[in-house]
């Protein structure tokens, strides 16, 4: 983590400190139970603390239909076998398939507070994988439009989307969508005006990079997304969503390059093979459109994507790149239990079983993402990044809010041109069984 953010999250953390002494001084802090989180909160409701802590534990394991890496016999001529093993020869010393294992996923620790009613303040860290990273840092004030807004400026997660502004607890698979992967913006240092109503929500952002990216080396440019819902059905027992989301965005920094990769919803072994960067890009443009369907206990949702790019005019590629991406699933509970929808946010929330034997629920995903164009080259020859089809059946235990087991099984069908950038041997498809123990409180 660079020094320049540990002194902002300090700072932010003493800030709220500090608030929440003055107001300490003057009235007590009732200390109640929500839902299996440790709230505190002042008795004209106008101030609220709490922590958010959540702590994802993997384990995978992996069955293949061929080998990871090139070997010999795919080179018909051995010179070309000699350079390709002495470039890649720190591959061969691993073994020939993807390797299984435990790991924790997500080990996140968040402060969150409500402060004089309208103002929101929100600090969040992960310590996964032996790191600490910055996720979410921001301030938002709730009573834009008469209270039917929000603005809000710091790190976070852009208006591009559903699935992947869903927090991580409330998904309904291990993984996000290997088809939206690629191009969503995800966390980004911007300042977002959102406005919602019963029928209708929708929010607009100016953003750059990631808190982690800045540098004083060079300036960042600034792009811009937005995000448009329409709730053409929401009663009590159901919901029929649909949504639009657009980006115009340029690489944050002046080197005109960008990567476009996807890891096939799968984390214990984080494994790329759908892999491409761009160069000389001038700008480039990502559009999506979601649906959602609930009735009662069964959800259907789905997503597409794609992007367009525009390069320099010295570059190689021509005007017509585009690439695609996307997922369907379906997801029934087997209890008498349904998600809950927020209008305000446009997705789905916590569950919380209504029985204390917990709640069941089973779900299936396809997506597909392809990087393969056909005419992005001004001679004519085709670009291949690689194209991936995945198939997944979950089912997921809620014992209580929260504790949530999740089982996935995955089967996964990678292209010969889904190569990692040539460190993989194309064409290789995998099975998968994956579990997670997941607490958040």
């Amino acid at each position: 983590m660079r020094s320049w953010s540990i002194k902002l999250i300090l700072a932010l953390v003493l800030m709220m400190t500090v608030v929440g002494g003055a107001l300490a001084g003057s009235e007590a802090l009732e200390a109640k139970a929500v839902d299996g989180i440790l709230v505190f909160e002042s008795p004209n409701n106008e101030f609220k603390w709490w922590f958010d802590a959540r702590a994802y534990i993997d384990m995978a394991s992996y069955m293949d239909d061929g080998p990871l890496y090139y070997g010999e016999d795919d080179f018909d001529d051995a010179d070309d076998w000699d350079e390709y093993d002495d470039e890649f020869s720190d591959f061969f010393d691993r073994q020939n398939s993807l390797a299984g294992g435990v790991m924790a996923r997500r080990v996140r620790l968040a402060i969150k507070s409500q402060l004089w009613g309208d103002w929101y303040s929100e600090v969040d860290f992960d310590f996964a994988e032996e790191a600490t990273a910055v996720k979410d840092a921001y301030i938002s004030y709730k009573g834009l439009f008469d209270g039917t807004g929000q603005v809000r400026v710091g790190n976070f997660r852009q208006p591009f989307g559903l699935e992947e502004v869903t927090t991580s607890r409330n998904l309904t698979f291990m993984e996000r969508s290997q088809g939206t992967e690629p191009f969503v913006v995800g966390r980004r240092m911007g300042l977002e005006v959102t406005r919602w109503d019963p029928m209708y929500r929708f929010s607009v952002s100016a953003f750059t990079g990631d808190i982690e990216d800045f540098t004083k080396e060079a300036n960042e440019q600034v792009s811009f997304a937005a995000r448009l819902n329409f709730n053409a059905i929401k009663t009590d027992d159901s919901v029929l969503m649909v949504g639009l989301s657009g980006t115009m965005q340029q690489p944050v920094w002046y080197d005109y390059d960008i990567k476009v990769n996807s890891r096939p919803e799968t984390n214990v072994s984080d494994t790329k093979f759908v892999y491409a960067k761009y160069k000389d890009v001038d700008k480039y443009n990502v559009f999506g459109a979601e649906a959602v369907y609930q009735m009662n206990r069964l959800r259907l949702q789905g997503e597409y994507m794609m992007a367009k790019y525009q390069f320099l005019d010295d570059s190689d590629l021509s005007d017509d790149v585009s690439n695609s991406g996307g997922y369907v699933y379906a997801t029934y509970f087997l209890t008498d239990d349904s998600y809950s929808y927020d209008y305000r946010d446009a997705e789905f929330g916590r569950l919380i079983p209504n029985s204390k034997k917990g709640a069941w629920e089973v779900a299936a995903r396809y997506s597909f993402v392809d990087l393969n164009d056909e005419d992005v080259l001004d001679d004519g020859d085709p670009v291949r990044f690689g194209s991936s089809t995945s198939m997944t059946l979950g089912v997921n235990y809620y014992p209580n809010p929260n504790i949530k087991l999740m089982l996935n099984y995955g089967i996964v069908d990678n292209d010969e041109y889904a190569t990692g950038r040539g460190d993989y041997k194309g064409d290789y498809d995998f099975n998968y069984l994956s579990m997670r123990f997941q607490t958040a409180f």
